[in-house]
């Protein structure tokens, strides 16, 4: 491993109200040249550490600044789709930003990591559901802070398209239904925050 140069930072916290700026701080605090962000609901498996320490010991990963990694995200045990997000980054080189779906911002070039990053969404179907009314107050909220109106149709058509994409990702049925509902949730948050 490397001396110094690299932190595994786990986002691991019982209230957040803006993960952007949870993540920042955990980054402000950090003093190695490289940072991999794990949420508690993660797991880095042997061949991704590997691949990270090769990269990293590697004089190829001077050109970088980060690193995108796929993560495998299962549902109640099955296997609902990979995502591709950036996770691996070199210090000072870029921020998070929005509270909740944060992404982070690094400039400069940015490489993608073969190994995936394995992501448990739930233990069950009571703390997802709790997970989607916390995340849609959040969203609710960043879509107002960012001069997003909500109306009928987007409380009506975006859930709808939001259920047919995450079929077509292959999510299942139920998964599809509570990421539709997410955005159900979401839209009509808004239309009552803009209304009171």
């Amino acid at each position: 491993m490397l001396k110094n140069d690299f932190e595994i930072i786990t986002l691991k916290k019982d209230t957040i109200t803006d993960f952007a700026k949870e993540r920042n701080l955990l980054l402000a605090k950090s003093k190695a040249t490289w940072v991999f962000f794990v949420d508690s609901d993660e797991t880095i498996t042997e061949k991704l550490k590997r691949e990270i320490v090769e990269w990293l010991n590697g004089s190829i990963a001077n050109n970088y600044n980060g690193f995108y990694v796929y993560r495998r995200n299962y549902f109640l045990g099955q296997y609902v789709g990979t995502d591709k997000i950036l996770r691996l980054g070199r210090r000072g080189k870029g921020q998070w930003q929005r509270r909740v779906h944060e992404t982070w911002q690094i400039k400069g070039r940015v490489g993608v990591l073969k190994n995936p990053l394995i992501h448990l969404t739930a233990k069950n179907l009571y703390e997802f559901i709790g997970k989607i009314d916390n995340y849609s107050t959040l969203h609710a909220k960043e879509n107002i802070e960012s001069g997003k109106k909500s109306n009928i149709a987007k409380i009506i058509f975006y859930p709808m398209f939001k259920f047919i994409q995450s079929m077509a990702m292959g999510r299942g049925f139920v998964m599809s239904m509570l990421q539709s509902f997410h955005s159900f949730l979401a839209w009509s948050k808004v239309w009552r925050l803009q209304n009171t």
